[in-house]
């Protein structure tokens, strides 16, 4: 007699146990596509502000490049400047070609 009652036990389990596995499997099956949207949605938005921090990135070092290029002209025009100033005042002409500057 106890082994039918046992039996009866086991069955009653078991039938809870598969009613509320597929209702866990529900449940799961349901949080991993909204977990896989959220995910697809987040990582559209990281890849955008990876992009534009590149982005920033490569106009600051272009602005760089540009900043030290002019830097340099200025430096040499600055010299050339000085270089025919230091000759005018000397009393020698400053020649370019066949023209005379001053």
């Amino acid at each position: 007699m106890t082994s039918v009652i046992t039996s009866i036990k086991d069955l009653i389990a078991s039938i809870f146990e598969v009613i509320f596995s597929t209702i866990k499997a529900a449940f799961d099956a349901v949080f991993s596509i909204f977990h896989a949207l959220f995910a697809t949605v987040a990582s559209v938005f990281v890849t955008l502000l990876n992009t534009a921090k590149d982005a920033v990135g490569a106009v600051g070092g272009v602005g760089k490049f540009v900043a030290s290029n002019i830097f340099v002209l200025a430096f040499i025009g600055i010299g050339v400047y000085g270089y025919l100033n230091y000759r005018s005042r000397q009393g020698r002409p400053v020649v370019v070609g066949n023209k005379k500057l001053n």
